[in-house]
C-alpha cells in the first residue's frame, strides 16, 4: 500500500492528464496537484474544502503518479479530518447516520460470492446474468449486504462501525473468490479479508474464454476505474492481454490508465450532468469508431446511452446469445 503524502508531490502535474475534473473546470485548484501545492505552502484543510469535495475519488490519479503516492487513501483521509471541522456536508453526501441495521446472513460457504452492488435489486436480470455467466462448475452465491452504505460513508469520508463492518463480511468468510461490483470496496476488503481473492466483475467475466470471445474489434469496452486502479500493477496485464486476445477497444489511455465517467461517484448520483460525465464520455469515445459499447460498471450504461450513438450493453449481456 502507498503511503507517501501530499508532502511528496514534486508538482509534475502527469495526474492532470487523466483528471476528470481538471478536464472539466481547467482550475488547478480543483486537481490533486493543486490541492498537495497548497497545502505544502501552508494552506488550511478548510482552504481547499471545495476541492475536497470535488473529487470523485476514480483512482485515476494514483498509478499515474511517479512519486507514488497513495492518492486514493490519501484524498478519504482528507475528506474525513475535513467533516471533523464542519456540521455541514455537501448536499451529495450520505447522512451520517443514514447506515442501514443489516439482517446478518448465515456464513455462505458457496466457492464464489458476488457482491452486486448497484445490480442487486435494481436491476435483476443483470444480477441473473452474472450469476449464470460466472456459474460454470463452481458455486455462485450473491450477498444479501451489498455494501453499499458502507461505500457511501467511506467515499464521503464518514465514520463507518466495526459492527457495521463485521456485519458484511462474517458472512463472506468461507469463500474462495469475491466478485466485487463497487470499485471502492475492493481495497477495504483486502484489508478486512487479507486472505480472499477479491475481483471486479468485470475481470470475472473475462476470464471465461466464450465471453472473451464474444468481444471483437469494432467493441469499445469499458472498464471500470475503481477497482482497476486499485490493482493497476496486476489488472494493466490482465486487460492489454484481453484487448490483444479480442481486438476491442478499451478506455484505457498512453500511461494504460483507464480514462473514468466518474459515474459510480456520489455526486453523480446526485446528477450525472453536473459530475461531468457526459463529457468524460464524449471525450473517450470522440474520434473512436465503433459498433458497440460494452460497460463493466452498470452506473455508466446510463451515461454512454445519453452520448453515444451505438448499442450501449452491460458485460454481464455477453452471453452464450451473442456468439
Amino acid at each position: 500500500m502507498n503511503t507517501k503524502g501530499y508532502e511528496y508531490c514534486s508538482g509534475c502535474g502527469i495526474c492532470l492528464l487523466v483528471c476528470p475534473l481538471w478536464k472539466k473546470t481547467g482550475s488547478m485548484s480543483h486537481t490533486r496537484k493543486g490541492r498537495a501545492k497548497a497545502l505544502q505552502g501552508g494552506a488550511a484543510l478548510e482552504d481547499i474544502a471545495a476541492s475536497v469535495d470535488a473529487c470523485l475519488l476514480c483512482g485515476s490519479c494514483e498509478p499515474a503518479c511517479p512519486e507514488g503516492i497513495g492518492i486514493a487513501a490519501m484524498n478519504m483521509e482528507q475528506r474525513r479530518n475535513l467533516n471533523k471541522l464542519r456540521t455541514n456536508y455537501p448536499s451529495w453526501y450520505p447522512e451520517p447516520s443514514g447506515m442501514k441495521t443489516r439482517i446478518k446472513d448465515n456464513a455462505l460457504h458457496n466457492s464464489i460470492i458476488l457482491i452486486a452492488g448497484e445490480y442487486q435489486g435494481n436491476n435483476l436480470k443483470a444480477l441473473s446474468a452474472v450469476i449464470e455467466l460466472l456459474g460454470g462448475n463452481k458455486k455462485v452465491s450473491p450477498a444479501a449486504d451489498d455494501g453499499r452504505d458502507i461505500a457511501g460513508l467511506l467515499e464521503a469520508g464518514l465514520p463507518v462501525t466495526q459492527d457495521r463492518i463485521d456485519d458484511f463480511i462474517t458472512p463472506l468468510r468461507h469463500a474462495d473468490t469475491l466478485v466485487v461490483s463497487e470499485g471502492l470496496l475492493h481495497r477495504p476488503l483486502r484489508k478486512w479479508l487479507p486472505n480472499k481473492k477479491i475481483i471486479g466483475t468485470g475481470e470475472a467475466l473475462l476470464s471465461s474464454a466464450h465471453i472473451r470471445k464474444a468481444l471483437g474489434p469494432e467493441d469499445l469496452y469499458i472498464i471500470e476505474c475503481r477497482g482497476y486502479h486499485s490493482d493497476y500493477e496486476r489488472l494493466v496485464k490482465f486487460y492489454d492481454r484481453m484487448r490483444k486476445e479480442t481486438g476491442c477497444q478499451t478506455n484505457l489511455d498512453l500511461q494504460r490508465i483507464a480514462i473514468p465517467t466518474g459515474a459510480s461517484s456520489l455526486q453523480a448520483k446526485k446528477g450525472i450532468e453536473a459530475a461531468g460525465c457526459l463529457e468524460q464520455a464524449r471525450w473517450i469515445i470522440r474520434g473512436r469508431s465503433m459498433k458497440r459499447i460494452v460497460v463493466e460498471d452498470i452506473a455508466d450504461l446510463a451515461v454512454f446511452q445519453r452520448v453515444a450513438d451505438v448499442p450501449v450493453i452491460y458485460a454481464g449481456q455477453l452471453s452464450r446469445d451473442n456468439l
